[in-house]
C-alpha cells in the first residue's frame, strides 16, 4: 500500500509538474500573441496615418493645384484681353522713337536745343486701314472753329484719327480749351513754335518755380538757342496757366510725326531734304522754316519780309528737288503768309484762321479739303 501510494503520489506530482510547465507555456504563448498583436497594431497604426495624411494632404494639395490653375487661367484670360486692347490701342496710337544724343549729326546751322524743351524729335505712327485720318492747319486756340471743323468732317473719335499741325497755342481765345479737346480727342500732334516756347517756360517754372522767373526783362537761361525767351515773354500766362495734363500732353508732341504706311509725316515748318536720317534735323530749323537761303540754310522770314533781291526760296521747292523719296509727302504748317499750299508732295495747311481767314483739314488718304470761316485776331505774327 504505501509503495503503490508512494508512486501515486509521483505521477500526480509528475502531472503537476506537466501542467505547470504547460500552463507556464500557453501564458508565455498568449504573451508573445499578445505582443505580436500589439506590435502588429502599432506598425499598421504607423503606417496608416501617414497614408490617411497623405491622402488628406493630397487631396488639399489637389485643391490647392486646382485653385492654383484656375487662378493662372483667370489671370491669362484678363492678361490676354489687356493685350489684345492694347494692340488695339496701338494701332491707333504712335510709337516712340528716342534718339541717342549721341547719335545724332546735326547739320552746321543747327541751334542749341534748350535743356527745357522735353521734347521728343520723332514718332511713328501705324493707324488701323479703316481709319480716317486728318491733319489740321494751325488753331492757334480758337477753339471755336476748331470744333466747327470737327463737325464739317463729321469727326468720330472712336474710328477717325485727328493730327495737328502744331501751334495749338497763342493769339487766339483759348489756349487752354484746345489742348483740353485735343486730348480728349486722343489727337496726335507735331510741336510747333508757339507750342515749343510755352513749353519751355512752364518746363523752367517747373523746375525752378515762378517766383524765379519775376524779373520780366530777364533773359532765360537756356544757352544759344535760336530764340531766347524773356521771363515776360507772352507765352508765360499760357504755361502758368496749363495744369499737368495740359502739359503732358503739349510736351508730348513730337518734332516730326512719321505715318510709313500711308508715305506721310507731318511737321509744323519744314524738313531740310539734304539730310535723310530724321532725327538729325535742327528743332529749332523744323519748327520755324519757311524759307532757304542761298547757302541751303533755314529762314523763318514770313513771304511778306523777304526781300525781293534775296536768292531765297520757299523750303518747299528745295524739298521737292531734292526729296530723298519723293513718294512721301510732307504735310506742314506755320506759313499762313502763303496760305493754303498743295504741292507734289508737300501740303501746307495753314489757312491763317487765326488772321480771320479759314481753318482747314485734309484727309491724307484721299486729300479731300475741308475749310470754315475764322473771327481771327488783329496783328501779324512774326515769331
Amino acid at each position: 500500500m504505501a509503495n503503490l501510494s508512494q508512486s501515486s503520489l509521483g505521477d500526480i506530482q509528475e502531472k503537476d509538474v506537466e501542467q505547470q510547465v504547460t500552463s507556464s507555456h500557453r501564458k508565455r504563448n498568449i504573451m508573445i500573441g499578445g505582443l505580436v498583436l500589439l506590435v502588429s497594431a502599432v506598425i499598421a497604426i504607423a503606417i496608416a496615418v501617414p497614408v490617411s495624411l497623405a491622402r488628406k494632404n493630397s487631396i488639399e494639395t489637389n485643391a490647392n493645384i486646382a485653385a492654383a490653375t484656375e487662378r493662372v487661367k483667370q489671370q491669362i484670360a484678363v492678361t490676354t484681353v489687356d493685350i489684345v486692347q492694347q494692340e488695339e490701342i496701338a494701332l491707333n496710337s504712335a510709337s516712340l522713337v528716342s534718339a541717342d544724343q549721341h547719335s545724332i549729326h546735326p547739320p552746321k546751322y543747327a541751334h542749341v536745343v534748350s535743356p527745357y524743351s522735353n521734347l521728343t524729335r520723332l514718332k511713328i505712327y501705324k493707324p488701323v486701314p479703316e481709319a480716317r485720318v486728318f491733319v489740321m492747319g494751325d488753331i492757334h486756340g480758337c477753339l471755336k472753329e476748331m470744333n466747327d471743323l470737327l463737325k464739317v468732317i463729321q469727326f468720330q473719335p472712336n474710328k477717325d484719327v485727328l493730327i495737328l499741325a502744331g501751334d495749338l497755342v497763342f493769339r487766339g481765345p483759348d489756349s487752354l480749351g484746345v489742348i483740353r479737346r485735343a486730348n480728349e480727342l486722343n489727337a496726335l500732334c507735331v510741336r510747333g513754335n508757339h507750342d515749343d516756347k510755352v513749353v519751355r517756360l512752364r518746363g523752367y517754372q517747373n523746375k525752378f518755380g515762378i517766383k524765379s522767373m519775376s524779373e520780366t526783362e530777364e533773359i532765360m537761361p537756356e544757352g544759344d538757342v535760336g530764340d531766347p525767351l524773356k521771363f515776360g515773354n507772352k507765352h508765360l500766362e499760357i504755361a502758368r496757366n496749363m495744369n499737368v495734363d495740359d502739359y503732358n500732353y503739349l510736351a508730348g508732341c513730337p518734332l516730326i510725326l512719321d505715318i510709313p504706311t500711308l508715305e506721310a509725316r507731318v511737321v509744323h515748318g519744314g524738313l531740310d531734304p539734304h539730310i535723310s536720317t530724321l532725327t538729325d534735323n535742327d528743332p529749332w530749323s523744323v519748327m520755324n522754316m519757311r524759307d532757304v537761303d542761298e547757302e541751303h540754310e533755314p529762314s523763318k522770314l514770313k513771304l511778306t519780309k523777304i526781300d525781293p533781291d534775296a536768292s531765297n526760296v520757299h523750303w518747299t521747292t528745295e524739298y521737292q528737288e531734292n526729296a530723298p523719296n519723293k513718294n512721301i509727302t510732307v504735310f506742314y504748317g506755320h506759313d499762313a503768309s502763303r496760305g493754303l499750299q498743295l504741292g507734289t508732295n508737300t501740303i501746307g495747311v495753314d489757312s491763317g484762321c487765326i488772321y480771320g481767314r479759314k481753318l482747314s483739314a485734309i484727309n491724307i488718304k484721299t486729300h479731300e479739303l475741308f475749310q470754315v470761316d475764322c473771327v481771327g485776331e488783329q496783328g501779324d505774327d512774326d515769331e
